[in-house]
């Protein structure tokens, strides 16, 4: 009998190239190394905020015309679902930059949010509410990311948390229920 009913995936950095340049995004909107970004717009008065959202947008869609798929992407998401898993992809990022890099992984989950869609990463209510609609238990599903944001969300929804690396382990690793280097190893985490 399989561990698992569902994955959930993250987008930047876990199927495309992470292309966002935090710092600088933070250096320009005046954001505390640490603070969430989004969080911190949230926070700003109207007309700040309103300014702040616009340039974000612009950098994130940027990013969304330069990523590439990271290696083997649609080929892991594609086997996944071969395997009869539900299949969900959950980002911080923006519906337009959202997808346009659905339509260059050319693959289709079974939901896909963006910040738009409700209660973002590191909350768990996005987990949660992906797996009501999918009809699986969060305690079947495992959620692979390569940020800290992901992780804990993973973690208060109950669900096995895989995180991705790119380059040197970050202190938060040991949070993670799993740790790969590379998408490609993540079919055996689940038994595919």
């Amino acid at each position: 009998m399989r561990r698992y009913d569902g994955v959930i995936f993250d987008m930047d950095g876990t199927l495309v190239e992470p292309l966002l340049d935090f710092q600088a995004i933070r250096r320009e909107l005046g954001i505390a190394e640490g603070q969430g970004i989004l969080e911190t717009i949230e926070a700003m008065p109207p007309h700040c905020r309103e300014a702040a959202n616009r340039r974000l947008l612009e950098y994130e869609m940027d990013a969304a015309r330069r990523a590439r798929p990271l290696e083997g992407a649609a080929e892991v998401v594609r086997r996944i679902q071969e395997a009869d898993l539900r299949t969900a992809l959950l980002t911080r990022n923006t519906r337009p930059a959202m997808e346009m890099i659905l339509r260059r992984l050319d693959v289709r989950f079974d939901l896909a949010w963006s910040r738009e869609d409700g209660s973002i990463k590191p909350e768990p209510d996005g987990v949660l509410r992906a797996c009501r609609a999918l009809g699986i238990r969060p305690e079947r599903t495992i959620c692979v990311g390569d940020f800290h944001y992901d992780i804990i969300a993973a973690n208060r929804a109950g669900s096995t948390s895989v995180l991705l690396v790119h380059g040197p382990l970050p202190a938060f690793a040991d949070e993670a229920n799993f740790v790969i280097g590379a998408l490609r190893e993540f079919p055996e985490i689940l038994g595919l």
